[in-house]
């Protein structure tokens, strides 16, 4: 009996997605955004996959730990366009502009040069380039 639920419910929770609290927050041009960051191995794999959908004014930071060469990501299971910024100590390296959904694998992988942290943000919100420095700061919700 354990199987016959236990396989549907591990499937049903694999597909959902995850829900991180928003802990950072940065401000270019004007505009601030509200970041999800990503730092556990099982968090950076699911990214933003099984989304509906994105506030205008959020994202996602993915915290790599090291720094590495030809990082890639890929859209599998996101559902929305989104930009991918690649970042060494908080410098843009690479843009990926507009990466476009995947649901079935193999998807096309996009390359970043360099880097120690990757951020996505619905696609076409912010004009970033390669060159600029972005500055996050911790952002604690407010409860009332």
């Amino acid at each position: 009996m354990c199987l016959i639920i236990g396989i549907p419910t591990v499937a049903y929770l694999q597909t959902r997605p995850q829900q991180l609290p928003i802990t950072q927050k940065f401000t270019h041009n004007g505009q601030t955004f509200y970041l999800k960051v990503a730092t556990k191995p099982k968090e950076l794999e699911k990214g933003l996959k099984f989304r509906a959908s994105l506030p205008s004014n959020q994202g996602m930071l993915f915290k790599l730990g090291d720094q590495y060469k030809n990082v890639g990501f890929w859209m599998h299971q996101v559902r929305f366009p989104l930009d991918i910024i690649y970042l060494d100590n908080s410098v843009v390296t690479t843009v990926m502009q507009n990466a476009q959904p995947c649901d079935q694998a193999p998807c096309p992988v996009y390359f970043g040069s360099r880097a120690n942290k990757v951020l996505e943000l619905p696609a076409g919100e912010l004009n970033i380039k390669v060159g600029d420095k972005l500055t996050f700061e911790n952002h604690q919700l407010r409860k009332y």
